[in-house]
C-alpha cells in the first residue's frame, strides 16, 4: 500500500470535523511549499524586507519630537 492509498483509507474512518481540519492543514502546506518554491534555496525570507521604507515618502514621523518630548 502506498502512503497516498494509506491516508486516504485513514481519512475515509475521520469524522466531517477532522477532515474539515485535514484539509486546512493540507492547504497549508501546499501553500508553505508555493512560498518555499518562489524563494532561491539558499534565500532567507525576512517579513519585514517588503515594509522597509515603506513610510519613507509620507509625513508619519513629521513633528513627532513635540509628541514624545512634549516641546
Amino acid at each position: 500500500m502506498t502512503t497516498k492509498q494509506a491516508l486516504l483509507k485513514a481519512i475515509e474512518r475521520l469524522p466531517e470535523q477532522q477532515l474539515i481540519e485535514v484539509l486546512q492543514y493540507v492547504q497549508s502546506l501546499s501553500h508553505a511549499q508555493k512560498s518555499t518554491l518562489l524563494t532561491e534555496p539558499d534565500q532567507v525570507v525576512d517579513p519585514l524586507a517588503e515594509f522597509i521604507g515603506a513610510v519613507s515618502h509620507s509625513s508619519l514621523a513629521a513633528n513627532l519630537d513635540d509628541e514624545l518630548y512634549g516641546s
